[in-house]
């Protein structure tokens, strides 16, 4: 069965693996003239750690994760008022595990050279029949897939040409989030150092193996809307909302404009009511994004495309099944983590009062939402679909 995916990053990576150890023959196309590398660091937690074991990629993870060494949390005048370690900071127990996302992409593709990869192309149309999905690409040609997976992200492509305009699924949480890479002048070494209030957080870190830091800032911005496609604007509204903070905040906003690799986006969920549609499956972001605020994106795109490609495997001649089933088991994992996004939102932006946290608050706080996430991403039981392996 040939399976047409869409976006190289961890959901579709990780889509094509298991779908080509089923005997499927899938073919990634990736807007992006090469993989992604770099970016934001992101978790992998509970459920997810399972999926890395049976991919076979867990201790190479291990490996390369960030092993961050702690946090300082300061105030506004860059005061110390607290410090964890890097697993509390990060919300991490047990075996979890933080890497940064580039990174993961990077073992994941290792795993999937044999299969076909077409990068600095995208699809500019599908039509589905009854003999299968023909999609034409953005720099020409025509072909025809049994199946189409969009895991092309929260502004997902496929998600946009076969369901409609996203406005009907992104749920804003009424933030924006902004990580770019700058020198590392404070000279970090796997640390990370945080000011935050209700409503305005920046952060500094630095990973392992990274000779440069990263300057991540969230914000509420409920009195105004920026163009996610104008980054002058993107500019100028950090340096409105960050005015008067002290700390290395100035340092960062006067960085700003060198960042070759500038993250900026709102905070927000995909909410559908089906993510398959006939011949087309929609995975991770595309299909339910959770957001940044529930530090579980990355192990619902896990879980997320090995639970579809096992399905697929299961009943390969009954697609419909497959895409109830990988519905079924999927949703109640996917609204509790959906839900840690909400909540984490709802007290960013509470008010307009841009209330300093204590040292002591902003502890209690990560405290009180380790917990739920640690129940959140142990919210699935894996099914074994090695039977299917060819």
């Amino acid at each position: 069965m040939d399976v047409l995916i869409s976006g190289a990053g961890v959901a579709g990576l990780m889509t094509a693996h298991w779908l080509r150890r089923y005997g499927f023959n899938p073919t990634i196309v990736e807007r992006a003239d090469s993989l992604v590398v770099g970016g934001y660091k992101i978790d992998v937690r509970g459920t997810a750690l399972e999926v890395l074991r049976r991919t076979g990629i867990h201790e190479d993870v291990i490996a390369a994760s960030t092993h961050m060494q702690g946090a300082m949390l300061v105030d506004r005048e860059g005061n110390v008022i607290g410090n964890m370690s890097g697993d509390e900071f990060g919300h991490r127990v047990g075996q979890d595990l933080e890497i940064v996302r580039g990174t993961l992409c990077q073992i994941l593709m290792s795993r999937t050279m044999d299969v076909e990869t077409i990068f600095g192309d995208s699809l500019a149309s599908i039509v589905q029949s009854a003999d299968g999905a023909a999609v034409t690409f953005g720099e020409g040609g025509t072909r025809t897939f049994d199946l189409v997976i969009g895991a092309d992200g929260l502004h997902s492509n496929v998600r946009q040409k076969v369901f409609g305009d996203e406005a009907q699924f992104l749920h804003n949480l009424g933030m924006y989030l902004c990580v770019f890479s700058i020198p590392n002048y404070m000279n970090l070494d796997r640390v990370e150092v945080q000011y935050a209030e209700v409503g305005r957080v920046a952060a500094v870190w630095s990973t392992r193996d990274d000779v440069t830091a990263k300057a991540c800032f969230g914000f509420a911005a409920p009195a105004f809307s920026i163009d996610l496609h104008d980054r002058d604007q993107q500019e100028q509204a950090l340096r409105t909302v960050y005015d008067g903070i002290q700390w290395e905040v100035p340092r960062l906003l006067e960085l700003m404009p060198e960042a070759a690799d500038w993250y900026f986006d709102t905070a927000a969920q995909i909410d559908m009511s089906a993510w398959t549609r006939d011949r087309v499956a929609l995975v991770g972001d595309a299909a339910y994004c959770a957001s940044p605020m529930s530090g579980q994106g990355s192990s619902l795109a896990l879980v997320g495309a090995y639970v579809l490609a096992g399905e697929l495997a299961a009943t390969p001649d009954d697609r419909q099944a497959a895409f109830a089933e990988y519905h079924r088991a999927m949703r109640p994992f996917v609204s509790v983590n959906q839900q840690l996004g909400r909540q984490s939102a709802a007290f960013m932006t509470a008010g307009d009062s841009r209330a300093e946290l204590s040292g002591d608050m902003i502890e209690s706080v990560i405290d009180s939402t380790t917990n739920r996430i640690t129940d959140a991403a142990n919210a699935i039981t894996l099914k074994d679909y090695s039977t299917f392996i060819t």
